[in-house]
């Protein structure tokens, strides 16, 4: 693994936050989550000045795009939105500014005095809101805080070729969550690429029926990405019969995938189970999950309500495993250094993290 200074160092989390959060792209909702024209989320991504984080809106305007702004009206800095929801227009609570979807400014009350006011011209087109760059890959809606970025879908082509078959941009979303947990973003991110651990720290939950390491396939990360595959050999299908999409052992495959540096997703033919980490800090995180079901599935549930409760049920138990872990990891980050064995093969996918962790660091240092 890392260093434990790359886990505690306030110098580490200030060259992340310049060389890996401001040209990093950072999944901030599923377009399910903006089904119409004025739909709008409000979200928190890493800042790129400071170990806080900095809130966007993220809304479809009236072309059907999407798009991504500061949440700060450019008058005062005031907040313009919270939560979720739907506008015509974008209004600031302060002092009344009035925002049109596309960001630009429809005017201000009061901004142009009386006619002996020698004060220049107010013009509404010189101040719009601030923008970010914005793209969509696979149903989930990016944002880069960088300038000039190389767009995802070229770095994700490997990828989209495992994930395609599936289908998520079309599954339902039905729960989501915001959790602050006492560890460092990246054990979080490391944790949920290591499939050495299923065995033993989910014997409850995901391992309650045996356990699957032999059935999980690692593959070899990118400077982007990374993902594994768990294929139920011995087992039924998960996919419902109406999914005619999936073939062979697809039917059974779950693949878990890490779009570097925050996103994670665990995607099977029945559920997809996805989370966006936000570090507060060196040793807090926030965790933005949700979940989301096949159409078919849902459609074919008796009692949706039940099915529903039931996959959350066994979300939320996973992470109740995971907490305590990756929390106690994190506490030990403040000891000295200690000797740091080899990895399993089973945790190739926490070595490419690590990796481009390493190099993002190491590009950042003189010489």
């Amino acid at each position: 693994m890392l260093p434990v200074e790359a886990y505690r160092s306030e110098q580490v989390a200030e060259i992340e936050r310049q060389h890996i959060f401001a040209g990093g792209w950072i999944a901030v909702a599923h377009v399910a989550d903006l089904p119409t024209v004025g739909s709008f989320v409000v979200v928190d991504v890493p800042s790129v000045e400071s170990a806080t984080q900095r809130s966007i809106i993220v809304i479809r305007g009236e072309s059907g795009d999407v798009a991504a702004f500061d949440n700060a009206c450019v008058h005062r800095g005031a907040e313009l939105l919270a939560g979720c929801g739907a506008a015509s227009r974008i209004t600031c609570p302060y002092h009344a500014w009035v925002y049109r979807l596309d960001g630009s400014l429809v005017g201000g009350p009061y901004m142009q005095g009386p006619a002996a006011d020698s004060a220049p011209p107010f013009h509404p087109t010189a101040h719009s809101l601030v923008a970010l760059d914005v793209e969509q890959w696979q149903g989930f809606v990016f944002v880069n805080q960088g300038p000039n970025p190389t767009p995802l879908s070229t770095r994700l082509t490997g990828l989209a070729e495992v994930i395609d078959r599936f289908g998520i941009a079309g599954y339902v979303t039905v729960h989501q969550q915001v959790d602050v947990w006492a560890t460092n973003w990246k054990l979080l991110v490391e944790n949920f690429m290591d499939a050495y651990h299923v065995f033993k720290v989910h014997r409850g939950t995901f391992a309650a029926n045996g356990d699957n390491s032999l059935d999980t396939t690692m593959f070899p990360g990118t400077d982007d990405w990374a993902h594994h595959r768990v294929i139920h050999e011995s087992g039924d299908d998960i996919a419902h019969p109406d999914n005619t999409t999936l073939t062979g052992s697809w039917r059974r495959a779950v693949v878990l995938a890490a779009v570097f540096p925050t996103f994670v997703i665990q995607l099977q033919p029945d559920w997809l189970w996805w989370l966006q980490v936000s570090p507060i800090g060196t040793d807090r995180v926030q965790i933005r999950w949700q979940v989301a079901i096949a159409p078919e599935v849902l459609a074919a549930q008796s009692d949706r309500d039940a099915y529903v409760a039931d996959v959350l049920d066994l979300l939320i138990r996973v992470n109740a495993e995971d907490q305590p872990v990756v929390e106690g990891v994190r506490r030990n980050m403040n000891q000295a250094q200690f000797p740091r064995g080899p990895l399993s093969y089973l945790e190739r996918n926490v070595y490419d993290f690590d990796r481009y962790i390493a190099s993002r660091l190491s590009a950042a240092q003189p010489g």
